[in-house]
């Protein structure tokens, strides 16, 4: 993206000169300021229209902001291509991942053209430089079958992301399955996949870094 023209932020939307293409840009942070414009737009947009949505290093945000896009994603008349540049993190990653790996008849994620960073960890409450995941919460917590409910969306993403890791070797050609581990004959040290390892780091609530 950073040989084009930058789409234009939500609040300044319009189509651009050479193109019927819509650019709107997600910059900065998923809420309720940044997307509504963007709701608005992909509401108010006929059949076979054009749309760019362009997340322009995005550290997340508010995760029921990003259920809202995504579900208004799959509501659209339009044609959407979601594209990011530098990184896409939590939240942001999830939009982009969830149409990378299921897109639609209109609604596709594109892989950056220059290499990004894609970060994505289970949703967590946050306090300053304090965490709280759901599987920490007690079980009588007014919050706890809140989270749970949009774990299984986070889990269920990242399953199908993991098991097509898995089976992709160089340049996203079907390979086989590795062996999750395996003994080095040389110094009898034993090696786990890293793909393996990004599946434990996941379930024990830390970041995981997605390859594109």
């Amino acid at each position: 993206m950073d040989a084009q023209v930058e789409p234009q932020a939500a609040d300044t939307l319009q189509a651009a000169d050479d193109t019927n293409t819509l650019k709107l840009m997600l910059p900065d942070e998923i809420s309720v300021a940044s997307v509504a414009p963007i709701l608005n737009a992909l509401a108010a947009a006929a059949t076979g229209e054009k749309i760019e949505l362009h997340l322009r290093h995005n550290g997340g945000g508010d995760v029921d902001q990003m259920i809202e896009l995504i579900k208004n994603l799959h509501e659209t008349k339009a044609s959407v291509e979601i594209t990011f540049s530098r990184y896409v993190m939590s939240a942001a990653a999830t939009i982009w991942l969830w149409f990378r790996v299921w897109p639609t008849a209109r609604v596709q994620s594109l892989p950056p053209r220059k290499p990004g960073v894609v970060m994505y960890h289970r949703p967590r409450l946050g306090e300053g430089l304090y965490i709280c995941f759901t599987d920490e919460m007690d079980d009588g917590h007014v919050l706890k079958a809140h989270f749970e409910k949009k774990f299984k969306l986070f889990d269920l993403l990242f399953e199908e992301m993991y098991l097509r890791m898995l089976a992709s070797g160089n340049e996203g050609q079907p390979a086989a399955v590795p062996e999750e581990a395996k003994i080095h004959e040389q110094n009898g040290l034993s090696y786990r996949h890293a793909i393996y390892r990004m599946r434990d780091s996941y379930y024990g609530n830390q970041d995981c870094l997605i390859p594109v």
